[in-house]
């Protein structure tokens, strides 16, 4: 899940004071933020990064909830996200203890069984076509879900890295959004990947080349006239792909 980006390790997640539009219902054994139209025929589950459930995530959700979209959030950590308060790493809490607790609380079978249980959910509310949304850990996370051809269409912002073996089992076209100290050579070589598949011509991959990694997730800043000018058209970027790329 390692980021390639140095602000990964320094930034903090940007606390606002956001209410956020949508609601929160009970799927299996975890929570989901729902928002936008119940049922709409297109539906994208948002896989948060190692900060979990925060506000600001939520406010990227409903953005995209605006635009016609019914987005869930999964609470993969069920309520036990990284602390706020212990970032950046120091030494008292260092990265590998970070880790630990991610793939202790969140690992990888379970986060596909809830993604699973989110998209169940999504159809039986009436949606008929599925993407899936990633940031940073969950940016990797949805490469690795990109797979399962129950999913159409995918999209990582700032994601964490991905190799070139894990490009090579994507399933469906993705729009890969790396900010400016995501690492280039990681991606180029991802992308050129992708760019090989079948649905090749499809791939959009265009680096933020002035906001640090993390700008359209918990470390949003919407107060921030380039950070909040960024997000948006990263959102745009994602919206009009999935319209372009969903059955």
């Amino acid at each position: 899940m390692a980021s390639t980006a140095q602000s990964c390790c320094t930034l903090a997640p940007v606390e606002q004071n956001y209410t956020s539009k949508g609601e929160v219902v009970r799927v299996a054994d975890f929570d989901v933020y729902l928002t936008g139209p119940r049922g709409a025929k297109h539906a994208i589950i948002l896989h948060y990064d190692i900060f979990g459930d925060h506000p600001n995530t939520r406010q990227v959700a409903d953005i995209l909830g605006a635009k016609n979209f019914r987005v869930a959030i999964p609470d993969l950590f069920r309520g036990n996200p990284w602390p706020v308060t212990k970032w950046p790493p120091s030494e008292e809490n260092p990265l590998q203890a970070v880790f630990a607790h991610v793939f202790k609380v969140a690992p990888f079978d379970t986060v596909k069984s809830d993604i699973t249980a989110t998209r169940e959910f999504l159809a039986a509310e009436g949606s008929q076509s599925f993407g899936l949304l990633g940031f940073c850990w969950g940016g990797r996370n949805v490469c690795l879900l990109s797979a399962d051809s129950a999913f159409s269409v995918g999209a990582l912002i700032h994601p964490g890295a991905v190799t070139e073996e894990e490009a090579d089992k994507v399933a469906f076209p993705l729009i890969v959004l790396p900010a400016m100290d995501d690492s280039v050579e990681v991606f180029d070589k991802a992308v050129a990947v992708l760019k090989k598949k079948p649905f090749g011509e499809k791939i959009v991959y265009h680096r933020f080349t002035d906001v640090p990694h993390g700008f359209c997730a918990s470390r949003s800043d919407f107060s921030n006239e380039l950070m909040a000018k960024r997000a948006n058209e990263a959102l745009s970027m994602v919206h009009d792909f999935f319209v372009a790329n969903f059955p």
